[in-house]
């Protein structure tokens, strides 16, 4: 999906008041849509499927205006377009659908108080320092082919005729000139038919299969009575025998059942070459009729421009060799990393992804192993080395571990090893703060052009020296742009292709590993499917997105063209920095590096193409997003496998015997430890029903209407208050000869009650012994009880008497080993472990 016309589409769904079951405000979700590719019906459509309304209910749609602080209604393409203008540059929209009975007026949304809350709670704390400023440079497509495939009609039974439809792109491709109405003097009978007769013709049908004719496509051979299967197949022939003999063709006539075409220097030299075809009786095979002169002009061969070679010449020479190899069809490039799995049986799971023309993920490999060690890291890369080679450009990114950036460079060494960014910038924020790296940090990353990023690294090498050096001595990978090669054509500064994979399969990671292997192969199967179907339904030398893409930047360029030549020119910036590049369209280079680096043409480049009458966009960007390259990726079908029960059983000589489990406390971890500086969970904050504000209670709001309050008051009551529990007369057992009544001590009787207990225990040790005197006990029997009123004191929370009930001999509260009194249980002296002797 193109990230310039993408939006998030934050969506509450509001039902009918009347007929809500709970007291649920809204339903909320989210949805990404394209804004080129949606209309106000499929987009009310889609969501009314998703979740329909009641019977005879009808849908409302508003959205939030930042801006007017507003809630418009959308009732027409005009507004959504309106809607989707305000935001473009948020690329996120806050939109409701209320559901309502079409007999009552409907009562538009005029106020929410939720919708600032919701975007903003907690952001204050977040940590916003050396974030990416332009995180979209990153984006990885993964499961985006729904944009191609949503309104895909369904497939009917008809057999179609081949070669039926008029071939006019290829007449346009051709340049052919003007077009003569006479008949030549050569031609036979059969072919002087008026155009009536032939427009008859063009209609009928041709036959249902084309005949097997093999022709020696490198020197086709354009003698009279020459037989071609139909005439897409002639014309790529005769352009194909045009390069090879160094000459150039005009076409006179071109429709699906004739052609004539005559050489471009006949005028300048009298060239007497012409040639006329046309299909046989089965309205298929092509047979060249005329053809009775040789080449007498100039060769063509130095030309810079060659005529003849169209566009489905260029896709017809590169489609073999693409199909030889599916993996051309990635751009050299590969994000390796790796996620530890959440099984029973833990270990690391390694991977490389690639990417498409269509910024689309590209498994290659994935492996796993038990840790991330120098070992285990050689084993992947030496495997991955021997399933891939060594491509011409490879460039491989990597995070900052150390024992994964060695091996890259041990087993790929002629690879360029690039290292992410965000890992860097990660790493570099534990050290050095300061408003310099926020501002020129990323900027260097993102620049293009070695001067750009060398005025950025020396403002921030002039106000903190030692981060450079930090810089220089731990990240000596290329993390800029402009170090970057020009032949992978991939300018991704950072990993996030490979976390986008590890993203793709969290959820299956806990299965046992063949399981998983199995679920990802079958993952890997669906997805190529799917986008062999999106490429079946696209059609061009260039992707559509790419080609969309670059006709956006084509507008509003504020640039001054001044050409040296038709090909070399001067580009300025008006009105701003005024940095002029230069622009080279035969050697696809621009001075700012950015066509070079990404294979697609810069502002610069563009602003110089735009400006010329015979040249198109398409003719200057590189084959890594052509059509043919992005189908040739996903040309190799993914096997098909039977459950694993139906496995064939194999026999090593041995049996591999699971991994020893170390027992672990806790409950496994299934989510990966948050990195520094990263977003972590924050604990929510109560919200307050009378003012919608968080972080108080309702009865303690200062700003609600104390009217509400005082009606909240009255349906919930005051809340209670938490009181201190103390130790009461109730919990404690006292002997006979110390029951006392139950008053509030004065400090002289505390000193007394403290001498007493001295003398007791002085008693104690005059006798030697350090066992307690011999007590007895009495317990009143059931019916004598006895009320010991108890006075209040000082503390407040003790306002009445309360009395104080007896104990019965057998209850458990005497003592905690028996139920039962025994002169020798140790029951009464909880703290001596020897028998006591009375």
């Amino acid at each position: 999906m193109d990230p310039n016309s993408s939006y998030l589409m934050k969506i509450r769904m509001i039902g009918n008041p009347k007929k809500a079951r709970k007291e649920i405000k809204y339903f909320y979700f989210e949805k990404v849509i394209d804004s080129d590719l949606t209309n106000y019906e499929d987009l009310v459509e889609s969501v009314l499927v998703q979740y329909p309304p009641r019977y005879l209910e009808v849908a409302h749609v508003q959205y939030y205006d930042d801006v007017l602080k507003t809630f418009p209604e959308i009732k027409s393409n005009q507004e959504l377009m309106s809607m989707f203008e305000k935001h473009s540059k948020t690329k996120m929209v806050q939109m409701f659908f209320a559901y309502c009975d079409p007999s009552e007026p409907y009562a538009p949304i005029t106020e929410y108080e939720q919708i600032v809350i919701d975007e903003h709670v907690g952001t204050d704390d977040e940590d916003s320092y050396l974030c990416n400023p332009i995180p979209e440079n990153e984006h990885v497509g993964v499961d985006e082919e729904n944009m191609y495939l949503e309104k895909e009609p369904t497939c009917l039974n008809v057999v179609l005729f081949p070669n039926k439809e008029k071939d006019k792109d290829y007449a346009a491709a051709d340049g052919s000139e003007d077009e003569s109405e006479d008949e030549s003097e050569d031609e036979s009978k059969n072919d002087s038919k008026d155009e009536s007769e032939l427009e008859e013709e063009e209609e009928l049908h041709e036959a249902n299969h084309a005949p097997d004719i093999e022709y020696d496509k490198e020197d086709p051979c354009m003698t009279e009575g020459s037989t071609y299967p139909n005439m897409d197949e002639f014309k790529l022939a005769l352009s194909q025998h045009a390069i090879k003999h160094q000459f150039e063709f005009n076409t006179e006539k071109s429709t699906p059942c004739r052609f004539r075409g005559y050489c471009k220097r006949r005028d300048e030299d009298n060239c007497p070459w012409r040639i006329h075809a046309s299909t046989t009786d089965n309205m298929c095979t092509v047979v060249v009729k005329k053809n009775p002169c040789d080449h007498d002009c100039s060769s063509a061969r130095r030309k810079k421009k060659v005529k003849n070679a169209t566009k489905y010449w260029v896709c017809e020479k590169v489609k073999d060799w693409l199909i030889e190899d599916a993996t051309l069809g990635a751009t050299p490039y590969l994000a390796i990393d790796s996620t530890f799995l959440t099984g029973r049986f833990k270990g690391q799971l390694a991977s490389a992804t690639a990417i498409d023309g269509h910024n689309w993920m590209y498994p290659v490999s994935f492996g796993v192993f038990d840790s991330e060690t120098n070992a285990n890291w050689t084993w992947f890369m030496q495997l991955l080395r021997q399933a891939i080679g060594s491509p011409t450009g490879l460039a491989i990114c990597t995070d900052a571990g150390q024992a994964v950036m060695t091996r890259v460079k041990e087993v790929f060494p002629e690879a360029e090893h690039r290292e992410c960014m965000f890992h860097l910038v990660t790493n570099f924020k534990k050290k050095f703060h300061g408003k310099v790296f926020d501002d020129h940090l990323w900027a260097a990353a993102y620049s293009w052009n070695p001067y750009l990023f060398g005025k950025h690294w020396a403002a921030m090498e002039i106000a903190k020296p030692a981060a450079i050096a930090y810089v220089r001595k731990w990240h000596n990978r290329l993390w800029s742009r402009s170090q970057f090669s020009t032949i992978c054509k991939v300018d991704y500064v950072t990993n996030n292709l490979a976390e986008s994979f590890n993203n793709w399969i969290k959820h299956h990671k806990s299965l046992n590993l063949d399981d998983f292997f199995d679920k990802a192969r079958q993952l890997i199967m669906i997805l190529w499917n799917r986008r062999r179907k999106v490429a079946k339904k696209l059609d061009g030398l260039i992707l559509p997105h790419i080609m969309k893409r670059l006709n956006v930047m084509t507008r509003e360029l504020n640039l001054e063209v001044v050409e040296s030549s038709e090909e070399v020119a001067e580009v300025t910036a008006l009105g701003g920095s005024g940095f002029r590049f230069v622009v080279n369209l035969q050697e696809r280079t621009c001075s700012c590096r950015q066509w070079q680096v990404s294979g697609l043409p810069c502002k610069h480049a563009l602003a110089f193409i735009t400006s010329l009458t015979n040249a198109h966009i398409r003719q200057y960007v590189d084959l890594y997003y052509s059509l043919e390259k992005f189908r040739s990726a996903y040309a190799q079908l993914i096997p098909a496998m039977p459950d694993k029960n139906q496995w064939p059983q194999s026999d090593h000589g041995f049996f591999m015997h699971p991994p020893l489990l170390k027992a672990t406390a806790g409950r496994p971890k299934t989510e990966r430890y948050k990195g520094y500086g990263e977003k972590k969970r924050k604990n929510g904050k109560h919200l307050c029903p009378i003012c919608k504000e968080y972080g108080h209670h309702w009865h303690n709001c200062k700003k609600g209407n104390p009217d509400d309050i005082a009606a909240m008051m009255a349906v919930r009551e005051p809340p209670k208050k938490r009181t201190k529990t103390s130790q009461t007369a109730e919990s404690s057992i006292l002997p006979s000869h110390h029951r006392q009544n139950l008053e509030t001590t004065t400090k002289k009787e505390k000193k007394e009650k403290h001498a007493n207990s001295s003398a007791g225990a002085s008693k104690r040790i005059g006798t030697g012994s350090n066992q307690p005197e011999p007590i007895s006990i009495e317990f009143p029997m059931p019916g004598d009880e006895k009320d010991v009123p108890v006075k209040a004191g000082k503390s407040k929370k003790r306002k009445c008497a309360e009395k104080i009930p007896m104990v019965p001999v057998d209850s458990p509260a005497m003592c905690t080993r028996s139920k039962f009194l025994s002169p020798a249980s140790p029951a009464m002296n909880t703290r001596s472990k020897r028998r006591l002797s009375l």
